[in-house]
């Protein structure tokens, strides 16, 4: 669930603090506990849901010792074609590369700041297949190469909320602007297509529709297979896009969904991490209440087959359908990480029985 203010009528150029306090919404108030990481049947699917378990094989952070191995939030977790794992520590502000074993192989620090290798709200990161790794701060995205040297920072003249790379060299990010969502650049920050055409809100937000939220979700999904999983904000609905077309709606069924909707002088919505390894999409819904066992629902074919209780967040599945989870509680200012520890990411292989 994520929470922000907002008035309809606001200005475009108070967005971007608005959206500033919506992010980091979005990363407080979240408890993450589960034990048992196996599948249940959804009860209008029981014939139709196979035996699913997750297998840990792969265990990064630590809670004592090595500082350089351990995170105080983690944001994203992505990966490229080599099999090396890029963890974003919103707390600590910094990308630590490690391959695929485990071993760290570097780190790369983003202070908080307006200049060119700085970020004032550390939105997100995108790894291409060839290691080049993005850096999202909303208006802005730096931009790393393979050996992580720095390249280059471009402006974009609109709000990108998440960004992502769906298996090619290409940017894609999401926020609305001229009537579509779904934004690719190249990696030298030319704008070269959009695509996916906004979300249409309940008649009393209509007059919304354009800005931020309400014709898009805050944050979205990339498969490595070039398939991008958008979160209908109104409805639990999932476009599956690829090719920069419409490849198909998913419809899921979870009380967890709420739709966007004004609370107080704010608005509230849900936010996904989705997934995808092999046949099987995994949608996993943030809840409000921090004590919630973090689970996922399961689509197969287009169709929810059940759900999964999961050790942390979804961040992202590599092309061997691994999936690597960020386990943490508390929030980015501390909470309960000093009581549990430090955050880790694990990664799973998807198991079916």
């Amino acid at each position: 669930m994520m929470m922000y203010e907002g008035r309809e009528g606001n200005e475009m150029s108070k967005q971007r603090s608005t959206f500033a306090g919506l992010f980091v919404s979005c990363l407080t108030g979240f408890v993450v506990v589960a034990a048992v990481w196996a599948a249940r049947p959804a009860a209008s699917a029981l014939r139709q849901v196979p035996s699913v378990s997750l297998s840990p094989n792969l265990t990064i952070g630590v809670d004592e010792g090595d500082e350089k191995l351990m995170f105080g939030w983690i944001v994203r977790v992505d990966v490229d074609d080599r099999g090396n794992i890029y963890i974003l520590d919103y707390k600590f502000r910094r990308v630590s590369v490690f391959d695929n074993k485990g071993n760290l192989l570097r780190q790369i620090a983003v202070p908080e700041g307006q200049g060119p290798q700085e970020a004032t709200d550390l939105a997100g990161i995108a790894v291409t297949p060839s290691g080049t790794m993005f850096i999202n701060d909303m208006q802005k995205v730096i931009v790393y190469g393979p050996d992580g040297r720095y390249v280059r920072t471009f402006l974009v003249d609109f709000m990108i909320s998440s960004i992502g790379c769906p298996g090619t060299e290409e940017l894609v990010g999401i926020g609305p602007h001229e009537g579509k969502i779904l934004h690719v650049f190249d990696a030298q920050g030319k704008l070269v297509a959009s695509f996916g055409d906004t979300f249409t809100p309940p008649e009393k937000l209509e007059p919304m529709k354009g800005s931020p939220f309400f014709g898009a979700p805050a944050r979205f999904n990339c498969a490595k297979d070039g398939r991008i999983f958008v979160l209908n904000p109104h409805r639990y609905e999932v476009s599956v896009f690829k090719d920069r077309k419409l490849e198909r709606v998913i419809q899921g069924r979870n009380d967890a969904f709420k739709p966007i909707q004004k609370m107080g002088h704010g608005f509230v919505s849900t936010v996904a991490d989705i997934v995808s390894s092999g046949d099987l999409v995994f949608v996993a819904l943030r809840k409000m209440d921090p004590r919630a066992k973090m689970t996922a629902d399961i689509f197969q074919a287009g169709r929810q087959i059940g759900s999964i209780e999961l050790p942390g967040t979804p961040m992202v599945a590599d092309r061997q359908s691994m999936i690597y989870i960020a386990e943490q509680e508390g929030g980015p200012f501390g909470g309960l990480l000093g009581e549990e520890g430090f955050p880790k990411v694990i990664r799973c292989a998807v198991i079916k029985n």
